[in-house]
């Protein structure tokens, strides 16, 4: 009668292996949600800049060219690109302030100078409310695709979901 309790070394490196498989498929998925949460709060920045902008026009007839000009402006930022400490965007209003020109542009870029798993751009006019994603590598115009609702990536895809730019706003006042 064998009474020896325990694992086999065997069994212990099968459920080792089978958990490094699982983690392997399970990692691309994860960094691929956290990269849309950095994108969603991207898109936020954008909007709440798009509407400072708005208010900025009617008040002036134009819009801000820096941070300084506008009411919701990060602090310390004074120049015309903030980026932020937080998600790695670098965000920069035109210097064109003409009403259907004017754009914000979030940039993800990497605070190291290291490489990042996906690379795009996030632009947004001022007097719209479409979000254009461009993506710059594979990975990025996946993203993009995703972000806009589409099956097959592109290099740019507009939010409400068409596989091309976004237009530009046609009228202002």
């Amino acid at each position: 009668m064998n009474n020896k309790k325990g694992f086999t070394l065997i069994e212990l490196l099968v459920v080792v292996l089978i958990l490094g498989i699982l983690a392997a498929m399970a990692m691309p998925q994860y960094f691929k949600a956290v990269e849309r949460s950095r994108m969603s709060e991207a898109v936020s920045l954008l909007s709440s800049i798009a509407g400072a902008q708005q208010r900025k026009y009617l008040q002036i007839g134009k819009y801000a060219a820096k941070y300084d000009g506008l009411d919701v402006a990060p602090a310390g930022a004074t120049d015309n690109s903030y980026t932020t400490s937080d998600n790695g965007f670098t965000v920069t209003l035109s210097a064109d302030t003409g009403y259907t020109t004017g754009v914000a542009t979030a940039t993800r870029s990497s605070s190291n100078g290291g490489t990042l798993n996906y690379n795009y751009n996030l632009t947004r006019h001022y007097a719209s409310n479409l979000t254009q994603c461009n993506g710059t590598d594979a990975n990025g115009k996946a993203l993009c695709a995703d972000f806009c609702g589409i099956d097959t990536p592109v290099d740019s895809c507009c939010s409400d979901g068409s596989s091309a730019a976004c237009a530009a706003p046609a009228t202002g006042n």
